[in-house]
């Protein structure tokens, strides 16, 4: 019915006039003002923490890694802003130590679970969720995706009980979502991203709607639909040009480069590769510069470049060792073990393979990738081993490797 419908029925019928009358809630004044009170001292509680919270990144550097678990007993560290500051060294060491992050991360959730309930729920709600949301975005950048989801489902149930908090359960399943492509869950993530950039676009979020965007396209890109992909990533780059976003515009530079190595146009590209890479270095995102130069490799032996895009391989090889990325390592070894049976040099290839096989066990990985380089290293040894079957294992590791996107 119509409303003015509605209001005519209830006028007539002393029946559902009292029903109607039964559910109706009076206003209480008195109990409105009160809680109008208790969110202003909240708010101005937080506002002085941050104002007065020490330098918790210059307690970090003072403090040997092995001893950052023993700060969890900090009075110093024990306040949202304390806590605030520990998010944000997450997310800068994400694409710079994501080791260093998680070690944050875990330190974050084990204060984060402990911290004075003298906040009011809906804060301590939102403090666990943001701390579990950044451990399981650390996990997800360490190939640990069980663990990652794990956290990530903890982080979400923090929130059920606050259907106000919008915005804090989408960023959630922002993260969700790239955790689940990454478990080949496509059409959840898909519907999770896209129920996201619903909420983003509703509080005008734009920094992580096109976030969000760039997530979209890498699902696209992990079912293989390039020219889906490409075209989403084009118009997305215009977006985070015209509005100076330029860590987004390096992503999606590296993106479109890995789209055009799969579409065959290797000279495209080569230069969306070469802008990444000049973007992601004076960012100083080593994780990312490291995962462009694996694309820039790779364009290079597309070229016949091979001992130049190999060497090249092998040095990016080193920088993921370094930032403690065993799978992304990994995805080196195979385009050059991909390049050495090409040309024939399958002893090289079987010996590369034998240390990717050690590499990924010893980092206990997904079993899917460590059998499927095995089977791999199988294969060579009987020389049976083709091009396209170490492009299929290498296919495999990379859907179960991270997503080029960082969230926060």
């Amino acid at each position: 019915m119509k409303h003015s419908d509605d209001l005519r029925h209830l006028a007539d019928c002393p029946s559902c006039r009292q029903r109607f009358a039964e559910n109706v809630v009076p206003f209480d004044a008195t109990r409105r003002h009160e809680g109008a009170l208790k969110f202003a001292a909240a708010a101005a509680r937080l506002e002085s923490e941050r104002s007065e919270t020490m330098d918790v990144a210059a307690r970090l550097r003072d403090t040997p890694q092995s001893e950052w678990p023993r700060l969890a007993e900090s009075k110093a560290l024990r306040n949202n802003a304390a806590l605030e500051q520990l998010s944000n060294e997450v997310r800068k060491r994400l694409e710079r130590n994501p080791a260093e992050a998680l070690s944050i991360a875990n330190l974050a959730a084990s204060i984060a679970e402990s911290i004075s309930d003298t906040y009011p729920p809906l804060v301590i709600a939102q403090i666990r969720s943001t701390a579990l949301r950044d451990r399981a975005n650390a996990l997800r950048y360490l190939g640990k995706l069980d663990e990652a989801y794990d956290a990530i489902e903890t982080a979400e149930s923090r929130l059920n009980e606050f259907p106000a908090a919008v915005h804090d359960r989408a960023i959630i399943w922002f993260v969700k979502a790239m955790i689940l492509a990454q478990m080949d869950h496509f059409d959840e993530a898909e519907r999770m991203i896209n129920a996201a950039s619903l909420i983003f676009a509703d509080v005008n979020d734009s920094a992580r709607f096109l976030q969000a965007g760039v997530i979209h396209g890498n699902l696209f890109g992990r079912q293989k639909r390039y020219t889906e992909a490409e075209n989403l990533f084009g118009d997305l780059l215009k977006i985070a040009v015209s509005s100076g976003d330029v860590e987004t515009e390096a992503r999606l530079h590296n993106n479109l480069g890995y789209c055009y190595v799969n579409l065959g146009d290797y000279t495209k590209a080569n230069i969306h590769f070469s802008q990444s890479i000049a973007k992601f270095t004076d960012l100083g995102f080593a994780a990312e510069l490291a995962r462009t130069g694996r694309g820039a490799g790779a364009v290079l032996i597309g070229k016949g470049q091979f001992e130049l895009g190999c060497e090249r391989l092998r040095q990016v090889r080193t920088a993921f060792e370094k930032l403690q990325m065993p799978e992304e390592a990994g995805l080196c070894a195979l385009r050059i073990i991909e390049a050495m049976v090409e040309r024939g040099k399958t002893d090289e290839a079987r010996d590369l393979a034998t240390t990717v096989v050690s590499e990924f066990t010893a980092a206990a990985l997904d079993t899917r990738a460590i059998d499927a380089v095995i089977r791999l290293r199988t294969s060579l040894d009987a020389d049976g081993a083709t091009a396209e079957a170490v492009r299929t294992v290498h296919a495999l590791v990379q859907s179960l490797a991270l997503d080029e996107s960082r969230a926060s």
